[in-house]
């Protein structure tokens, strides 16, 4: 057995762990985003002030964030342009997920200048990515 066909193999099983794990872990969410929702649900009052959405934000977006991962290790065998794209989507859905849990009241100016930003040019990364691949399957 040659090295590069011994390190694809343990990069598969490595892959394979981790994504046994990243399910693992999307069925505990999917648990816990049930069970916050129903908390939530059942205590609801239109007199209280807190919304319900919030708490169950950040495990939704944990969900999403973790298929996105499990998107990228499916994808691993694939060309490098489509893993760079999937590891972009990554970090907006945790940049959004930032952003809506985000107390806007008080926060400073440049740290809102900044992650707008940073969602802009990951955005424009992601868009020149595209056009890049666009570019690949159409003219060759």
């Amino acid at each position: 057995m040659t090295k590069d066909k011994i390190l694809d193999k343990t990069e598969d099983i490595v892959y394979l762990v981790l994504s046994i794990l990243a399910i693992l872990f999307i069925l505990f969410e999917i648990i816990d985003l049930v069970y916050t929702f129903y908390s939530e649900v059942s205590e609801f009052s239109f007199n209280d002030k807190k919304s319900i959405a919030l708490t169950g934000v950040p495990i939704f977006f944990n969900i999403l964030i973790t298929l996105e991962i499990l998107e990228t290790f499916k994808e691993h065998h694939k060309n490098i342009l489509s893993r760079i794209k999937i590891i972009i989507l990554v970090a907006l859905t945790a940049i959004v997920r930032k952003i809506i849990t985000l107390d806007i009241k008080h926060t400073e100016d440049l740290l809102v200048i900044s992650i707008s930003t940073l969602v802009i040019s990951l955005c424009l990364g992601y868009y020149f990515l595209s056009k890049k691949t666009e570019y690949r399957i159409n003219y060759c």
